[in-house]
């Protein structure tokens, strides 16, 4: 893949480095987003229930605003990092303990507790 911009975030896609670099940070930022579970449609559910061109771009609508929640970039899915500054960034340790509590809250969540 070439070294080219995304069109949406203008990020640099093709270079293995910088995605890491990106998602490293995006799993260590303060304000959680990335421990959001993500909306997910199977595909009983989308056979059943999108029936024409308007569901269909009702569905991309809905898939997209939950990416962009989630600071995602709704084109390349990469994260989107604009404006994150150094102090919404959390070191590695505070991190981990962090992506710790967020898992037990969704199993929990899962389990009906």
């Amino acid at each position: 893949m070439a070294t080219v911009p995304c069109r949406t975030c203008h990020q640099l896609e093709g270079i293995d480095e910088y995605d890491q670099e990106l998602w490293s940070i995006y799993h260590r930022l303060r304000d959680g987003r990335s421990s959001y579970e993500p909306l997910v449609y199977t595909s009983d559910w989308l056979q059943e229930n999108v029936m024409d061109d308007e569901d269909h771009a009702a569905v991309v609508h809905s898939m997209e605003r939950d990416m962009h929640r989630r600071g995602l970039c709704v084109t390349c899915g990469r994260p989107n990092l604009t404006n994150i500054g150094p102090d919404d960034i959390m070191d590695e340790d505070e991190a981990r303990e962090l992506a710790e509590m967020w898992a037990e809250q969704a199993a929990e969540r899962r389990a009906g507790c």
